[in-house]
């Protein structure tokens, strides 16, 4: 009885098949596992910042193609580009940044009470070309505050010990039917160039201004 061939009598051209369909499983498996992880992260991908998916290609380029981590990413190949040619820009704002905080924590330290113009006013006396803008956010990234003296005036100043005014309509500003809950109020006006105050009843539906002596009055 004929004896069946052994692996190693198969020839070349018989392996190489046999190889070429593990190969082709294999790569038919990492496809759908692609896709799946793919399907499962793109929601994931648009949540996260364009910045920070720009920095991770940017990190990993030397490992793969920008071309293919883009295409995964869903991130614009252009997009990145300008990212990458706005690095170094970046990179020279922060320095200056850095720079001119130091900058401005010496001037406060030799004028504790300079707020945010004078120190903006002393930089560009030392011919240091900076806005006040970029110094009073800084100042406010660093903690760092002006000392004044003033006091901070409050035009409406509670009594503290007088009784809490009770809330008839709880907080309930609709009615079924016009005229049923009314509210009081006071309002600013100029007549005749004049300033005047003028107390008014608004309803759900209807407003009544009385007239007030001298002045012409509205009702609707």
């Amino acid at each position: 009885m004929p004896r069946r061939p052994s692996r190693d009598d198969l020839s070349p051209r018989s392996r190489r098949h046999k190889d070429l369909r593990r190969l082709g499983r294999e790569n038919r498996n990492l496809r759908g596992e692609n896709q799946i992880l793919r399907e499962a992260a793109e929601p994931l991908i648009h949540r996260v910042p364009a910045r920070e998916r720009f920095a991770f290609i940017h990190q990993r380029r030397s490992r793969f193609s920008a071309k293919l981590l883009c295409r995964v990413l869903v991130t614009d190949g252009a997009n990145y580009r300008a990212w990458v040619r706005s690095c170094s820009e970046r990179r020279r704002r922060e320095r200056d940044e850095r720079h001119l905080t130091e900058l401005i924590f010496e001037v406060h330290a030799a004028h504790p009470a300079y707020g945010v113009l004078r120190v903006t006013r002393e930089l560009q006396r030392q011919g240091i070309p900076v806005g006040r803008r970029i110094v009073a956010r800084l100042m406010r990234e660093h903690g760092i505050s002006g000392i004044t003296r003033r006091k901070r005036r409050n035009l409406t100043k509670p009594d503290v010990g007088a009784a809490t005014v009770p809330d008839l309509v709880r907080r309930e500003f609709t009615a079924p039917m016009p005229g049923l809950r009314l509210v009081g109020d006071i309002s600013c006006s100029v007549r005749y160039v004049a300033l005047c105050w003028i107390p008014h009843i608004v309803g759900r539906d209807w407003r009544v201004i009385p007239r007030s002596p001298g002045l012409p009055g509205r009702e609707s």
